[in-house]
């Protein structure tokens, strides 16, 4: 019976030394990112570019309806600048056969950054049938300088 009431004291004595500490992993969280330009602009069309301008800036579109001569129509654009700049005028040029529905024929965009997508709309009257272009000349300003690159949309006007 000693021996057992000596065990059963043994089995319930403190050591002395603590456990050790459990090990703590620290995994980091991926940030979450928001959708990207291209998953922004599904559905919109490039812009044709005109020349061998090498400005690193995208433009989309797309048409609220179909061109209807005689009726207004929406245009809508974003801009992709793929470098951060200061600022990026957008500077519109209806073709022959469109008028356009601005007070002004720019748009400024103040800091523009590398990556995001710039939405806009332009609104165009077509007065003569056929394919008409809308011109769009984008100016970068970065680094102390400004660079342009011009894009051209087309409107393909039925009766």
């Amino acid at each position: 019976m000693f021996c057992t009431v000596a065990a059963v004291c043994a089995c319930h004595r403190d050591s002395g030394t603590p456990p050790p500490p459990k090990p703590h992993i620290s995994v980091p969280v991926a940030a979450k990112k928001g959708p990207s330009a291209a998953e922004l602009t599904a559905g919109m069309v490039d812009a044709a570019s005109q020349g061998k301008a090498q400005v690193p800036v995208t433009l989309k579109f797309d048409l609220q309806q179909r061109p209807v001569l005689g009726q207004a129509l929406d245009i809508n654009i974003a801009v992709l600048p793929q470098i951060d700049a200061s600022a990026a005028d957008i500077q519109i040029a209806g073709g022959d056969g469109l008028t356009l529905g601005l007070p002004t024929n720019q748009i400024v965009l103040p800091d523009v950054e590398a990556g995001q997508v710039y939405r806009q709309s332009v609104k165009v009257t077509p007065t003569a049938e056929g394919v008409l272009l809308l011109n769009l000349t984008i100016l970068l300003k970065h680094d102390e300088i400004t660079e342009s690159r011009v894009f051209s949309i087309p409107i393909i006007v039925d009766r």
